[in-house]
C-alpha cells in the first residue's frame, strides 16, 4: 500500500490504542507520518493544514462541520459506566460551581456542563488550570479526568461520577469521545482502508496487543482488557451517530453552539468500508 505520505494527528492515551496501535508499531504497511498531540490541538492542526487527518473531539468537528468530514465506522465511544471520563468532587458537596480541567477534551467538558444543566439547572464554570489525576485544586469544587488520567484514579478521598453513565442516564445514548476527521474530499481510499485495517488487526490479535499495552503503560491486564474489550466502543454505528447529534442539539439549546451541524461522512471511506464488509 505504498502511497503519498499522509500526516496524521493522534493522541497517546490508552483508550485510542485499538484504533492506532497497529500502525504505530508498523505492524501493517502505511503512509502515515504520526504527530501526537491532544484532541483539541489535533483540531487546530487539521484546521491549519498541518495534518491531513486527525483524531478529534466531536465538539471540534461541530465547530468546523462546513469544512470537515468524518471517517465512518471508527472512533471512541462509551455507553454506561466505563471509566473513560470521570468527575471527582469533594465528599458532602451539595453544589458544584467550578470544575478544574485542561483543554484537551472539549466534548467531555461540554458534556459535564450539560449533565449539570439537565439535572440541576446550574452550569458549572471551568477553571483551566493544571490538573493532576486524583487531585482537586483547592479553589475548585471538582476535577474532570479523561483517558489516561481517569483510568487509574482511586477515589477513596473524593466522590465520583462516571460522565458516560450520567450522559446515558439523560439521553439513553452513547457518549462519543473521538472521531477521525479530515477536510472535505481529501481522504484517499488507501488512507481509509488502512484505518479500518488497523482496527481489524487489533480485533484479530487483541489479547496479545492488550497484554503489550498493559505492560507498556504499567496497567493491570485484566482491568485494561475489560476497559478496551468491553467498556468502550471503537466501531461506531448509528447509535453513536445519534449520540453525537444529541450532544449537538443540547449544545445548541443551551447556546453553546450557534447551530446544529450536519454530520457529514466521507463517501470514499464509506464506499471502501462497504467493500471490506
Amino acid at each position: 500500500m505504498a502511497s503519498q505520505p499522509v500526516s496524521i494527528g493522534l493522541i497517546k492515551d490508552v483508550f485510542a490504542k485499538p484504533l492506532t496501535y497497529t500502525f504505530e508499531k508498523n505492524t501493517i504497511a502505511h503512509p502515515f507520518t504520526i504527530r501526537y498531540s491532544s484532541l483539541a490541538e489535533n483540531a487546530q492542526l487539521l484546521s491549519a493544514g498541518e495534518v491531513d487527518i486527525a483524531l478529534i473531539s466531536p465538539i471540534d468537528y461541530a465547530k468546523n462541520s462546513m469544512e470537515w468530514e468524518i471517517i465512518p465506522g471508527l472512533g471512541i465511544a462509551s455507553y454506561g459506566v466505563t471509566g473513560a471520563a470521570k468527575l471527582l468532587f469533594k465528599k458532602g458537596l451539595m453544589n458544584i460551581s467550578t470544575i478544574a480541567s485542561d483543554l484537551r477534551f472539549p466534548t467531555e467538558m461540554v458534556a459535564s456542563q450539560l449533565v449539570f444543566l439537565e439535572k440541576t439547572g446550574e452550569k458549572p464554570q471551568f477553571v483551566t488550570i493544571g490538573v493532576q489525576p486524583g487531585i482537586i485544586p483547592e479553589k475548585t469544587d471538582a476535577v474532570l479526568l479523561v483517558g489516561d488520567d481517569a483510568l487509574p484514579v482511586k477515589t477513596i478521598q473524593q466522590a465520583v461520577f462516571d460522565l458516560s453513565e450520567e450522559w446515558n442516564d439523560i439521553t439513553g445514548l452513547p457518549l462519543v469521545h473521538a472521531v477521525f476527521a479530515a477536510k472535505r474530499n481529501s481522504i484517499s481510499p488507501t488512507t481509509a482502508a488502512i484505518l479500518m485495517q488497523s482496527h481489524s488487526h487489533f480485533t484479530e490479535h487483541k489479547n496479545k496487543i492488550i497484554h503489550d499495552i498493559a505492560e507498556l503503560f504499567g496497567i493491570d491486564f485484566q482491568r485494561l482488557n475489560i476497559h478496551l474489550n468491553e467498556e468502550l466502543r471503537f466501531t461506531l454505528d448509528d447509535l453513536d451517530t445519534d449520540g453525537m447529534k444529541e450532544i449537538f442539539r443540547h449544545c445548541f439549546y443551551h447556546q453553546m453552539l450557534d447551530e446544529i451541524p450536519d454530520i457529514v461522512f466521507s463517501k470514499i471511506a464509506s464506499n471502501n468500508q462497504t467493500r471490506l464488509n
